[in-house]
């Protein structure tokens, strides 16, 4: 009865998955996509706003060079007079000239803030580019998207792993390589620590495909998720059947397994929370907010 529940569970499951995929790659695409173009318009905006500040220095500078050129006019037109005026001259000439140099340095920060602002975005748009082009840069060949999806997989990039894999089951559901794509799909999820997600694709392997060859992966890596959560009379459960007589499982598994058996056998509840008390369930939930 509780395997009947499972599989009513599991095949609804499995019928949204694939979709559910395709709309979550189309999120991402559109949101990764949106955040281009306002990355796009901000650079923009950045040229513009440089572009009318050059001018706006530009025209500075030419009304200082106006009044250098009319102060320098003057300081000719009057060298034989002495005193006072010639020094109230050059005093006006050396003003010009400091606020020519004050409009050039502050010309100067502007340009500077701008440039790193403009490296920053960059950078920025170069980022998210690079990103939107990984996750739209699929392979149409079926050889070439498996494979594809093994290197990612290999490189522990495990989202976009499990987005290829599930790219390749719904572009070809019912393929022969479907129990293995499942597996690795399962793998990626277990190694990001989603142990119940990575449970329900093992056991779809479980109850559809239990005559192919990774049926045993499946079973072992079961154990080990229901062991990490807690549930130890269920991982023994499936150890016992990697060890059991007439097993045809691989002796590394089986080695393991029994390895796993006698841990979680003597366990006390350290790691099986199946098996704990009242006063250690308290105790594991002290040292949980302590931490």
């Amino acid at each position: 009865m509780i395997r009947s529940r499972v599989v009513r569970v599991a095949v609804p499951l499995l019928l949204i998955a694939p979709l559910s995929a395709c709309i979550t790659m189309k999120s991402e695409h559109d949101e990764l996509a949106a955040e281009v173009m306002t990355l796009r318009k901000k650079v923009s905006e950045r040229d513009t706003q440089l572009e009318q500040t050059l001018v706006k220095a530009q025209e500075q500078m030419a009304v200082v060079e106006e009044q250098l050129a009319a102060a320098e006019k003057i300081l000719r037109n009057n060298q034989a007079s002495i005193g006072v005026r010639v020094d109230n001259l050059e005093f006006d000439h050396q003003d010009v000239r400091g606020i020519a140099e004050d409009s050039l340095n502050e010309l100067a920060a502007l340009k500077q803030n701008i440039a790193e602002s403009r490296t920053e975005l960059d950078q920025r748009l170069t980022s998210v580019e690079q990103t939107l082009n990984a996750e739209t840069n699929i392979p149409e060949g079926k050889t070439e998207l498996l494979r594809e999806a093994e290197r990612v997989l290999k490189a522990k990039d495990y989202g976009r792993a499990r987005r290829l894999f599930r790219t390749y089951l719904s572009r070809y559901p019912s393929d022969a390589k479907e129990p293995e794509v499942r597996f690795k799909i399962g793998q990626t999820l277990f190694s990001e620590r989603d142990y119940r997600s990575a449970l329900g694709e093992f056991y779809w392997l479980v109850q559809n495909a239990p005559d192919n060859e990774v049926i045993h992966d499946a079973v072992y890596y079961s154990g080990l998720a229901f062991a990490k959560l807690g549930q130890c009379d269920k991982a023994i459960a499936y150890f016992n059947a990697i060890v059991k007589k007439g097993s045809e499982a691989p002796d590394r598994y089986k080695t393991q397994a029994e390895k796993q058996i006698k841990t979680l056998e003597t366990d006390t509840g350290k790691i099986c929370g199946d098996r704990r008390s009242e006063e250690a369930e308290d105790a594991v939930d002290g040292e949980d907010a302590e931490s």
